[in-house]
């Protein structure tokens, strides 16, 4: 079972490195990659041999493909912005690969994780078939969200993979998820009710794991432009509010630690002393919503989606419960996940409790990850123009120094935490629970599975 594209994306598809579990960079189709001196350009050797699973051989000219596309707003991804410090990819020769960028690129190793590899000559059909070159190809889709993979015979890395098929099935309900796999009608799932961690993680034959750790952060964001919202002291007052420790006891049976922060422990972005600068504190919240002439309370809704992530739902229902304590009537709309991730990209809601990923990867590519962390200057409409916030991203996406980075981040942090768009509750970290007969079940930074390696002993 998977939830979302993430878990079939390293079935059928190849990026030109992979970073691994420690986020080291480790061949793929390229089997080398030299930077210059100035960091203006990357000069990578493609691996000769690859087919694409129509049978096409894979030249430069299909990198070069892949990066535009990844630039079209109607078919880019969430990287687009990462994307878009590679100022252009020339293809001299057929193995030959070179990346140029106006200043040095940090985050390169993270686009190049994410640039998945499409057969130039397919794209018009990915909506019905796979364009990659992955150890699995497809054998049947079963709309919207069922996928059947068979072995695909001429990948490059020879013997590999270990497994003759592999089916992604989607179940949204997390208990009819859990019973699936203790009945053993599927072998793994992905992203259970914390409640089924804790339960059956100890038990014999089964495996619990949380992958390569916090993905990404939950978060309760306000309307930045939405009375009342608009007035800061009543965002502040909202951050006040959240009992972020009940959340992490009672939703995540303190399997996940809560934060209030933008990045996890061991970020370049993380500093241990603004841990804790939103202590929950109902007297703060009410004396602040007083300040903003809003002591009398006011009705507000809270859009969430228990498809996008199921811990989405328990955050905002305690969140509703600890707002009514201050005034604040917050009625929650459990919408579908199509529908939850239009509003929030258009910035349609008044208050959301919604999730971001990417939070344990380089900082610069969890804030050009994705349309949310936009300004309205780039079409953005979550957060809204402000200068030196595009100034401090751009200063520590462009420059190798890390205590430059560091010091841009650090501004960051506290410019959200002062104005709260986005308030961080806790990691949004997805477990993975399977049977033991699945032996080396190895994750992305995504949480996805490594589909190559993975084999059952049975």
């Amino acid at each position: 079972m998977t939830r979302g594209h993430f878990a079939y994306l390293r079935a059928l598809y190849n990026t030109p490195i992979r970073l691994d579990e420690k986020l080291e960079p480790q061949p793929e189709l390229a089997t080398s990659w030299q930077l210059s001196p100035d960091g203006t350009k990357l000069t990578m050797k493609l691996r000769e041999g690859v087919k694409f699973h129509s049978g096409k051989e894979l030249t430069a000219e299909d990198v070069r493909f892949s990066w535009q596309y990844a630039l079209v707003p109607e078919t880019s991804a969430s990287m687009r912005s990462s994307f878009l410090l590679i100022k252009d990819v020339k293809a001299p020769d057929k193995t030959t690969v070179e990346l140029y960028f106006d200043k040095p690129n940090p985050m390169l190793l993270d686009a190049l994780d994410l640039l998945f590899v499409y057969d130039k000559g397919g794209v018009d059909n990915i909506a019905k078939t796979d364009v990659g070159s992955g150890p699995f190809m497809v054998d049947k889709y079963v709309p919207p969200n069922d996928v059947y993979m068979k072995r695909f015979a001429g990948y490059w890395d020879k013997g590999k993979p270990y497994v003759d098929e592999f089916h992604l099935l989607s179940i949204p309900d997390t208990a009819t998820l859990a019973i699936n796999l203790e009945s053993k009608a599927v072998d793994a799932i992905w992203a259970p009710d914390f409640k089924d961690v804790a339960r059956l993680k100890g038990q014999k034959g089964m495996v619990a794991t949380d992958g390569p750790g916090s993905q990404g952060m939950c978060f309760v964001g306000a309307k930045w432009d939405w009375p009342p919202f608009g007035d800061k002291r009543v965002r502040q007052a909202i951050n006040f509010a959240i009992d972020r420790e009940r959340i992490e006891r009672v939703v995540f049976e303190s399997l996940v630690k809560s934060t209030c922060v933008l990045w996890p422990k061991g970020s370049l972005g993380y500093f241990e002393n603004l841990e804790g600068k939103y202590k929950y504190d109902l007297n703060k919240a009410k004396a602040l919503l007083t300040e903003a002439g809003q002591g009398s309370g006011f009705k507000t809704t809270m859009e969430t989606s228990r498809q996008v992530n199921p811990v989405l739902f328990g955050i905002a229902q305690i969140l509703q419960a600890d707002l009514a304590k201050i005034g604040i009537e917050a009625k929650i709309e459990d919408v579908e996940s199509t529908v939850h991730t239009k509003r929030i990209v258009a910035g349609d809601f008044d208050l959301c409790v919604h999730n971001y990923g990417r939070a344990n990867r380089d900082p610069g590519t969890t804030l050009m990850g994705g349309q949310d962390w936009q300004p309205t200057t780039e079409g953005g409409k979550t957060i809204p123009d402000y200068p030196d916030w595009v100034k401090w991203r751009d200063e520590a996406a462009t420059t190798m120094d890390k205590e430059k980075r560091r010091a841009a981040y650090l501004k960051i942090q506290e410019w959200m935490l002062d104005e709260c768009y986005k308030m961080p509750v806790i990691g949004n970290v997805s477990y993975w629970l399977y049977q033991d007969k699945i032996k080396n079940l190895r994750f992305t930074s995504e949480s996805s599975p490594w589909a190559d390696v993975v084999w059952l002993d049975k």
